[in-house]
């Protein structure tokens, strides 16, 4: 065979033409392993402009061959390119370096011809690829460029607009600038601010020892660090008040790292303390009576029955319900029934020891917890007690109110462990005593719980229910007020069981609830379950959407959470964004140490942490700076005849404060009319969800009305 024979020009385009799948497909392969933006790009994404560009090269490299203009060089097409990959997020460095994978891949496929093809096309070919380059250079300037001027002047709008002060100086302590929120916080004009020493402008006092302080400013300044001060701290006006307040400096450096200067923000908290203080007696007790409200009940009760598990000492707990209430308010009218709910909480609380606790819970019911009990002799004797100074005649109005009271009464450790397990049986046992003549008091007893056949039969009915396929999962929108669009769903389950039909949540939950394994094994479906479907979703085309599932305390104290939503996660290929866990105020405060190291842990992970019925009391919203969360539900008791109740209309306002400054997103739930849309929405709350919108739906219908339309 003869060595010699040489192979056929070819020229440049027809190089281009015939090999540029496999120069994209080597040039795609080369993207995913060297440039980090390129890796989670689909093929059509990476491709982009590539092959026009390629053509446009090949038909330039086309018309040289057969005249003698010269070649036209590629503009549009790695303009276009450059632009996506700007939008895209790609850096600069990240788009020029595609230049140079794409040079590597044409040459990879070129050289072993190179010899045969003019020079003047191989220089062509090194020309247009620069060209490329110059024209993604230009075009990130360009508009980095327009972002710049742009940001400069957002910066400047919003610093004179924002309620935060926002004070700036030069190396030396001076004050260069100041806003105007910064003015009126500290009383002070721009002429009397401008050039002054920063520690002579925000004098900054110890709020305990009204010692002065070194402003912020000075310290970031003197040790180049961030500093903070407060909320303990103080600021004295030039009017000479003080006001409380919190201030955060850090310092400036040029681009070389050269010390500039250093920037102050701070604001007045006073409003904040006031709404907090204001919020936190609402939240934890009832308006009417002054009595602890239920959440503070549940939580003094916890802590007692922790008390009494470790002394080995009995609790008891009553439920009482006054027995012609309805007929009193009937002919005293509102204000007069008000009048004696507050008489009855009074003689209540006149009963029993500082050690104990007596809440008002309802209309016409009262609930209340004794500690160190050693017999049931002295909880009947109480009870006697109780009902003797209720049945006193009431004045009202001049006249005398007679009324009388049904006592029910649970025992710990006899009728139940914690908290909702003995109100519960003293409820049933009040009921019982209702159905017996009324104005007596029972104890629990195991002959008066009749649904516990009931509880027994659904606890066996439930363990099949996952494995028979009875769950189900139905999802009730969360609405942007401002949008009317679905921007979450709140994930609810469902049981339909062949013989009982559909089983409300409310009777199984609890049974489940009281039996953790069982409990686990329903919570994992449920979030097993939202993370499928919002991956079905996902693959139907449909914009990403957050969905909120309810954890319980079982699933908040096992171990294995944090890691069993982190493998969910992972294997149905979500955002950790697309899932939040709503837990109950109430669990929060609960298991608070618990708590605060799981749901640090998620926030880690990425994932949302909702606060349910936000508001149905606690003595203490510390815990809203302890626990990472992103959203407060308001209770959806607040919203009833929330237009026309100023109290009510008070808390709600104060928890969109609340979240105003934490930051949190705030979403109001048990929204069923659109007068308390409306009026949610005047009063600056984000989210809404309820019947007004939708009751939970299966996930064909909630696709079909809220996720193909958006």
């Amino acid at each position: 065979m003869n060595q010699n024979v040489k192979h056929s020009p070819q020229r440049l385009h027809e190089f281009l033409r015939q090999e540029q799948e496999a120069i994209l497909e080597d040039w795609r392969a080369l993207g995913k392993r060297r440039i980090n933006a390129s890796r989670d790009l689909s093929d059509e994404l990476q491709r982009n402009r590539v092959p026009e560009l390629l053509e446009s090269i090949a038909a330039s490299a086309e018309k040289v061959s057969t005249s003698t203009y010269p070649a036209k060089l590629p503009g549009k097409w790695p303009k276009h390119h450059a632009e996506q990959r700007w939008e895209l997020g790609f850096t600069l460095e990240e788009t020029t370096r595609e230049y140079g994978l794409l040079r590597m891949a044409i040459f990879k496929r070129l050289i072993p011809q190179i010899e045969t093809m003019p020079t003047e096309e191989v220089g062509f070919l090194n020309e247009a690829l620069d060209e490329a380059i110059v024209e993604a250079v230009n075009n990130y300037v360009a508009k980095a460029n327009r972002r710049l001027a742009s940001e400069r002047e957002r910066l400047d709008v919003t610093l004179q607009s924002i309620g935060d002060g926002v004070v700036s100086t030069g190396p030396d302590g001076i004050i260069n600038y100041i806003n105007p929120a910064a003015q009126s916080i500290l009383s002070c004009s721009l002429e009397e601010a401008l050039g002054q020493p920063v520690n002579s402008v925000m004098v900054t006092l110890d709020e305990t020892t009204r010692e002065r302080l070194k402003c912020a400013a000075l310290c970031a300044t003197e040790n180049g660090q961030i500093t903070h001060r407060g909320p303990d701290i103080l600021l004295q006006r030039a009017d000479g008040k003080l006001i409380p307040a919190e201030e955060t400096a850090a310092p400036l450096r040029d681009a070389r790292g050269e010390f500039i200067g250093a920037v102050t923000t701070f604001r007045d908290i006073s409003k904040e303390r006031s709404l907090r203080q204001r919020l936190g007696y609402l939240s934890a007790y009832d308006a009417l009576t002054g009595l602890p409200n239920r959440a503070l009940f549940v939580d003094r009760l916890y802590k007692t029955l922790v008390k009494a598990e470790h002394d080995e000492l009995g609790v008891a707990v009553l439920h009482l319900d006054l027995d012609q209430f309805k007929d009193a308010n009937d002919t005293l009218g509102r204000s007069g029934g008000d009048n004696l709910l507050k008489k009855v909480g009074k003689r209540l609380a006149s009963c029993i020891d500082r050690s104990d606790t007596v809440s008002h819970v309802g209309s016409d019911e009262f609930i209340l917890f004794l500690s160190d009990v050693e017999h049931k002799d002295y909880v009947s004797g109480l009870c006697d007690k109780l009902q003797e100074r209720i049945g006193h005649p009431f004045k009202i109005r001049g006249q005398d109110v007679h009324i009388s009271v049904s006592i029910g009464i649970s025992t710990y450790p006899d009728d139940g462990l914690d908290p909702n397990a003995l109100l519960k049986h003293a409820e049933t046992a009040t009921k019982q005593a209702k159905a017996e003549g009324r104005n007596i008091g029972k104890f629990f007893t195991a002959q008066l719980n009749q649904q516990a056949e009931e509880r027994r039969h659904l606890r066996a009915e439930l363990k099949k229910a996952v494995a028979a396929d009875q769950l189900a999962l139905y999802f009730q929108p969360q609405i942007c007020l401002s949008s009317g669009k679905a921007e979450g769903a709140e994930a609810l389950l469902r049981w339909e069981h062949p013989e009982l039909g559909q089983v409300s949540p409310g009777r199984f939950i609890p049974v489940a609830e009281q039996h953790g394994e069982l409990m686990l094994e329903i919570g994992d479906w449920v979030l097993k379950e939202a993370c499928r479907q919002a991956r079905a979703w996902d693959d139907a085309g449909h914009a990403p959407l957050r969905i909120s599932v309810n954890v319980s305390l079982v699933q908040l104290r096992h171990d294995t959470l944090v890691s069993r939503i982190e493998e969910l996660l992972s294997l149905y290929q979500l955002r950790p964004a697309q899932l939040q866990l709503e837990l109950t105020e109430s669990l929060l405060m609960t298991d608070i140490a618990g708590a605060t190291d799981r749901v640090r842990a998620l926030k880690a992970l990425g994932v949302g942490v909702s606060v349910d019925d936000f508001g149905t009391g606690y003595s203490s919203l510390s815990y809203l700076q302890e626990l990472p969360v992103d959203e407060l539900k308001i209770d959806q008791s607040f919203l009833r005849g929330i237009t026309s109740n100023q109290e009510k209309a008070a808390i709600v306002k104060a928890i969109i404060s609340l979240g105003e400054s934490l930051p949190l997103r705030i979403l109001a739930e048990g929204v069923e009319d659109r007068h308390t849309a409306d009026f949610l929405r005047g009063i600056g709350c984000e989210s809404a969800q309820g019947f007004l919108y939708s009751k939970a739906i299966a996930p064909e219908l909630f696709e079909a009305q809220y996720l193909a339309s958006q």
